[in-house]
């Protein structure tokens, strides 16, 4: 990768196989294992701002790699897409902060833990790989996203409540007044941290239509995630090493991070001009749960929303539909990488069955693809049993039979011989093919002239 994270590289992992329990020497981890690193910049437009820790920020390129505890800042005509270990990614828009407050992912043990905290700003966020034990959130001002399986975008800018919308999958908000579920297709807005999570089903289409339009138009293209720089081995056979770090060695790592003030936002103005219905209907609070019935203010505002954008729930489905779809492309990509990149960096092939079937149980409907890249990436059979490696132990009060080129016959049987230790067996003589005809009556005039 281009720049340097000089500090932020942690030590290689210590030989695992000399402590308790450890694991074989043959399936041990590779000898470097950077799981400070956590992913890789595979989009960057203008200004761009990575800062790892106390060293100064660095302006970010593509391919850049994104390590643990970094802050992303962007300037106010730039965007950048951020692509995790476990192929999940994070788009996000002008004018934001953001910072990755925890990462674990760990493909064996099914385990994919990260914690992204956004302070302003528009964001998407892509799951990638399945895992098992999947956890997933994005905090802000307002409160706590907690996702799984999803797609799901935002904004969170000061001068409107901070807006949550779930394509696919499924999310709970939560703050310290209460909560809120989400599903495919639903959003919600929140004033602030202190105020009650609204029901998504109370979400006007027309004011969801109008903010995931403008997280459009601010996000990078969706092509942006089709056409991704392609991973270079090197990257990928770090990335693997670290996606095989324990998970529990990745959260005690991670804890030790000192935690530190985040970067100042700045005023490069605001959304409100862009987000008129989300301005007008916090005005009417219509965005604060636990209020069943409507005010005529409340109401007001419905009717003029629907007059206005009367197609908002034709666009939520188009919404959704286009959430499904990058969802079930991203998978395929993240599946594709992850097992890619386990495959350069496996010890033995035990390792690299295990993680084959973890992928597979998680994600269950991609098996044969999954079992395709293992084969692809990994140049040994791993679909044979583990008899077809190891011979069988022999049963207790038995001697295992040596290999057939060192076993003797027994007494009084006569050794087999090879192809090549049989005698050669004699060609009989050749006949002579019997005189002519011809021949034999001049020799018997010769007789009876002498």
């Amino acid at each position: 990768m281009k720049r340097s994270r000089a500090g932020f590289w942690l030590p290689g992992l210590i030989a695992l196989c000399l402590a308790p329990g450890a694991r074989a020497a043959d399936e041990a981890l590779p000898a470097e294992a950077p799981t400070s690193e956590i992913g890789r910049s595979i989009f960057v437009v203008n200004d761009v701002d990575g800062q790892a820790g106390e060293a100064p920020a660095k302006r970010l390129a593509v391919n850049d790699d994104i390590v643990f505890d970094e802050d992303i800042t962007t300037a106010a005509d730039a965007k950048t897409v951020i692509e995790f270990r476990d192929g999940s990614t994070f788009e996000v828009g002008p004018d934001a902060v953001v910072r990755i407050d925890s990462f674990v992912f760990n493909a064996e043990e099914s385990i994919s833990h990260k914690t992204l905290q956004v302070t302003r700003g528009v964001f998407r966020y892509v799951s990638g790989v399945a895992a098992a034990d999947q956890d997933t959130k994005i905090t802000s001002p307002s409160g706590a996203l907690a996702i799984r399986g999803s797609v799901v975008a935002g904004i969170v800018d000061p001068s409107v409540p901070d807006f949550v919308y779930v394509g696919e999958g499924s999310a709970i908000f939560t703050n310290a007044a209460g909560s809120s579920n989400l599903q495919p297709g639903s959003a919600i807005a929140v004033p602030s941290a202190s105020t009650p999570p609204m029901e998504a089903a109370a979400m006007p289409a027309p004011v969801a239509a109008q903010a995931l339009a403008v997280i459009d138009t601010r996000l990078p293209p969706r092509e942006a995630l089709r056409n991704r720089p392609a991973a270079d081995e090197a990257w990928l056979k770090r990335q693997g090493a670290a996606n095989l770090v324990p998970a529990a060695e990745q959260a005690q790592r991670a804890g030790g991070a000192g935690r530190r003030p985040l970067p100042n936002p700045g005023a490069h103005g605001s959304l409100a001009g862009e987000l008129g219905l989300l301005v007008d209907g916090n005005r009417v609070d219509l965005f604060q749960g636990g209020h069943s019935a409507r005010t005529p203010g409340q109401t007001a505002f419905l009717a003029r929303a629907a007059r206005e954008n009367p197609a908002a729930a034709v666009a939520m489905r188009r919404y959704t539909t286009e959430a499904r779809v990058l969802h079930s492309e991203n998978r395929t990509v993240a599946t594709r990488t992850v097992i890619r990149g386990v495959g350069r960096a496996a010890s033995s092939p035990e390792v690299m069955r295990r993680v084959t079937e973890a992928s597979v149980r998680a994600n269950p409907g991609s098996a044969a693809l999954i079992r395709q890249h293992a084969t692809e990436s990994y140049h040994r059979e791993i679909n044979r049993p583990p008899s077809a490696h190891t011979p069988p132990e022999p049963r207790e009060g038995r001697t295992a039979a040596p290999p057939p080129h060192q076993q003797k016959p027994a007494p009084n049987q006569a050794a087999r011989k090879t192809p090549a230790q049989k005698q050669p067996v004699k060609k009989p003589p050749e006949k002579k093919p019997p005189p002519k005809k011809g021949a034999k009556d001049e020799k018997d005039k010769d007789k009876e002239q002498h």
